[in-house]
C-alpha cells in the first residue's frame, strides 16, 4: 500500500497532480482510493474539482470533506486543500451514500449494516458526515453489531468560516444531511488511534439536568454555568466560547475518557455541548495543557510506528488547533516520519474503541494502513523514525498543580465514600435495631400463642377507659369468653388440640372486633372484649355473634362442637376498675352457672 499527497497551492496544482498521479500509475498496479479535505465552501468549485478527478480516474472512489485545516507532511495546511491518493495491492474499497433528507438515522444505520455485512473480509469503514455527530448515536449503536474486528474511523465537515453549510462529497455528489461511507476489505489491516490529552480536573459531578441530548443544564443540581464562574472564573459573556476552550468536561464511557466541548452558553446558563451528554452521567473538569496534550500523543505514534504503517489518515478536532496553535505541528510531525499522512481538521470525529463506536470532540484519530502482504516497516520512513521528537517530559507547574487539586479531591470524595458507607452501615443498623425494638415491643404487648393482647396492656386500656368514663367522656363495654370444657379437651387430646381451639377462638375475636375495640387473651381459656363507644344492645349482638360463630366453626379432633360462655358489663361512669371487673366476672359467672354456651349481661 502506498499513499501520495498533495497540498493544493494554486489554480492549476488540482491539475498537476493529478497528472502526476496518471503517470504514475502507468507504472503501479492497485486499486486506487481519492481522500480530498477540501478548503473551498463553494460547492459549485467543489463540484468541479470532483469533476475533473472523477473524469481522470474513472471508476476510482472518491470521497472527502471541506475542512477547518488540513494536514499534510507533518503540519498544519490553512487555506489549502490536502488532495490523497491511496493505492492498494490487494484491497478493494466501495462507496456508500446514505442521503438522511429521505431516512431516519434507525433506517440508514440498518441500511449501512446489511451493505456492509454483504462484503467478505471487510477490514475497516471510514464514515464522514455533515449532519451534528450527536445525531450519530443510534447509527454507531446499530453499526456496533459488526464484527469487532472491523475498524470504523471518520469525522463531521467543518468550515473556516463559524455557521457556514458544511459539504461531504462522493464521486462527484457534493452532500449536505448526509454520510458517506468508504468500506476496505481485502488485504489491508486498519490500526485506530485516539489521542486525547485534556486531563481530568478536580471532584466527580452528576449530570442533573438535561434539555435533549446536547443542552447541559444542570450538573449536581446546579446550573452548569455557575460552576464554570465560581470554579474557573469563565463567565456568560461573548469570550465563553475561547476562553473554554481549555477547559471541556470528560466523560467516562466503557471505561474510557471522552470529552465534550462546550460549543455556546445561552442566556439561561445552559450549556450548548459538542456532542451528546446523558442525564445521570458522570463528569469532570478537564484542563488543557499543551505538553500534556503532546507527550499523551507519543504513546500511539510509537504503536503506529511499531504497526509498521503504510500510510495515514488524521481527523483531528478543530478545537485543537485553535488551542495548541503552532504546537499542533509538534503532534502531527512524528506520523508524517512514521509514513505519509494526510487529514482534516473536523467538527466531531468517529472511532471505534473494544468494538464500540463513538462520536469524539477534542481528539485527534489516526487511522494506519498495512497490507498484509507488506513490509514491517516502509523502506523510505523507517529509518527516520528514530528522530522523532515525542514531546519533553517535563512536568509543568500547572500539572502539579492540576495533579495536586486531582489527587486531593480523590482522596476527599474516598473520606466521602467511606462516610457514606459508614451511614449506610449505620442507617442499617439502626433499622435492624428499630425493627429488634418494634418485635420486642410487639411480644411485650402481645400473647405469645393467640398473638391477641395481654392481660397487662388489657388492664391498661380497661383503666385508661373507665377513667374517661368517670371524666364522662366515654361509654363503653366490656365481654369476657371462656371456654366451655376446655380442661377436659386438654386433658382428654392433649394441650396441641387446646392451643389449635385457643387460636381458632383469638382469630373469631379479633375478626368482629371494632376498628377502635381491642380483644386480648385474660389468662388460660379466657378472653376479654373492650367496645369503647358501645352500648349494652350493641355489645349483646356482638356476644352473639361470638357465640354462634364458635358453635358453628370451632369444634374438637372428634367432630364434637365446641361452646363459650360470655358475659358483659356497661360503664356507670361512677365505678372504679375493681368493681366494674367484678360485675364483669360476675356476668361470665352466672353465664357459665345457667347451663353454659349462653350470654349474661350484668345490671
Amino acid at each position: 500500500m502506498k499513499q501520495y499527497n498533495y497540498e493544493l497551492k494554486g489554480p492549476d496544482s488540482l491539475k498537476k497532480a493529478v497528472a502526476e498521479m496518471k503517470e504514475r500509475m502507468k507504472r503501479e498496479d492497485g486499486n486506487l482510493f481519492i481522500m480530498f479535505f477540501h478548503a473551498g465552501n463553494d460547492p459549485a468549485i467543489i463540484a468541479s474539482d470532483l469533476k475533473q478527478l472523477s473524469c481522470a480516474f474513472p471508476g476510482v472512489p472518491v470521497s472527502g470533506m471541506n475542512n477547518s485545516g488540513g494536514i499534510m507532511g507533518g503540519h498544519r495546511v490553512l487555506g489549502n486543500s490536502v488532495l490523497s491518493f491511496l493505492l492498494f495491492k490487494n484491497t478493494e474499497m466501495k462507496l456508500f451514500v446514505y442521503d438522511m433528507n429521505s431516512l431516519s438515522i434507525k433506517d440508514a444505520a440498518e441500511k449501512a449494516l446489511a451493505d456492509f455485512q454483504k462484503i467478505r473480509n471487510l477490514a475497516g469503514v471510514e464514515i464522514l458526515i455533515s449532519i451534528e455527530i450527536s445525531r450519530m448515536v443510534g447509527f454507531f449503536d446499530v453499526l456496533d453489531r459488526l464484527s469487532p474486528s472491523v475498524a470504523v474511523f471518520g469525522g463531521a465537515a467543518d468550515s473556516y468560516t463559524p455557521g457556514s453549510t458544511a459539504y461531504i462529497f462522493a464521486g462527484e455528489k457534493v452532500l449536505t444531511n448526509a454520510i458517506v461511507c468508504l468500506t476496505f476489505a481485502g488485504d489491508v489491516t486498519i490500526d485506530v488511534h485516539m489521542n486525547l490529552g485534556w486531563q481530568p480536573l478536580g471532584r466527580y459531578m452528576t449530570v442533573t439536568a438535561m434539555e435533549g441530548d446536547t443542552i447541559l443544564k444542570e450538573l449536581d443540581h446546579r446550573p452548569v454555568a455557575e460552576i464554570y464562574a465560581k470554579y474557573l472564573n469563565i463567565k456568560n459573556t461573548s469570550s465563553f466560547g475561547r476562553d473554554v476552550l481549555s477547559f471541556p468536561l470528560i466523560l467516562i464511557r466503557d471505561d474510557h475518557m471522552v470529552a465534550r466541548l462546550p460549543d455556546g452558553c445561552r442566556p439561561d446558563g445552559a450549556l450548548v455541548m459538542g456532542g451528546n451528554v446523558f442525564e445521570g452521567e458522570k463528569c469532570r473538569l478537564a484542563y488543557g495543557d499543551p505538553n500534556e496534550i503532546i507527550r499523551r500523543c507519543q504513546e500511539s505514534t510509537r504503536k503506529i510506528a511499531d504497526f509498521g504503517a503504510e500510510g495515514i489518515l488524521i481527523f483531528s478536532c478543530i478545537t485543537r488547533r485553535i488551542f495548541l496553535k503552532e504546537d499542533s505541528d509538534r503532534i502531527l510531525a512524528p506520523y508524517e516520519a512514521i509514513a505519509p499522512a494526510s487529514g482534516g481538521y473536523c467538527h466531531g470525529e468517529i472511532s471505534r474503541r473494544d468494538g464500540k463506536t463513538s462520536g469524539l470532540n477534542m481528539t485527534l484519530v489516526a487511522a494506519a494502513f498495512r497490507e498484509k502482504n507488506g513490509p514491517e516497516r516502509p523502506a523510505a520512513y523507517g529509518a527516520e523514525t528514530k528522530n522523532i521528537v515525542f514531546g519533553s517530559d517535563k512536568v509543568t507547574t500547572i500539572q502539579r498543580l492540576a495533579s495536586f487539586v486531582t489527587v486531593s479531591s480523590s482522596e476527599l470524595e474516598e473520606t466521602n465514600r467511606k462516610l457514606e458507607e459508614a451511614n449506610e452501615k449505620l442507617e442499617k443498623l439502626n433499622g435492624e435495631l428499630a425493627e429488634a425494638n418494634a418485635r420486642l415491643s410487639y411480644m411485650a404487648s402481645h400473647d405469645g400463642l393467640t398473638d391477641l393482647f395481654n392481660r397487662e396492656i388489657m388492664e391498661k386500656e380497661l383503666h385508661r377507659l373507665m377513667r374517661k368514663n368517670r371524666s364522662g367522656e366515654i361509654n363503653f363495654c366490656a365481654i369476657m369468653v371462656d371456654l366451655d370444657d376446655f380442661k377436659k379437651i386438654n386433658d382428654t387430646f392433649g394441650h396441641d388440640e387446646g392451643d389449635r381451639v385457643l387460636k381458632e377462638l383469638a382469630g373469631i375475636l379479633k375478626e368482629k372486633m371494632p376498628e377502635n375495640g381491642m380483644a386480648g387473651r385474660w389468662g388460660g381459656d379466657e378472653f376479654v372484649a373492650l367496645l369503647p363507644d358501645s352500648g349494652r344492645e350493641e355489645a349483646l349482638k356482638t356476644a352473639e355473634w361470638i357465640r354462634s360463630s364458635v358453635l358453628n366453626r370451632i369444634s374438637r379432633c372428634d367432630g364434637e362442637a365446641l361452646s363459650v360462655s360470655l358475659g358483659i358489663a356497661e360503664s356507670t361512669g361512677s365505678e372504679h376498675t375493681d368493681s366494674f371487673y367484678r360485675r364483669l366476672d360476675n356476668a361470665l359467672y352466672r353465664a357459665k352457672k345457667s347451663g353454659k354456651n349462653a350470654i349474661v349481661v350484668m345490671e
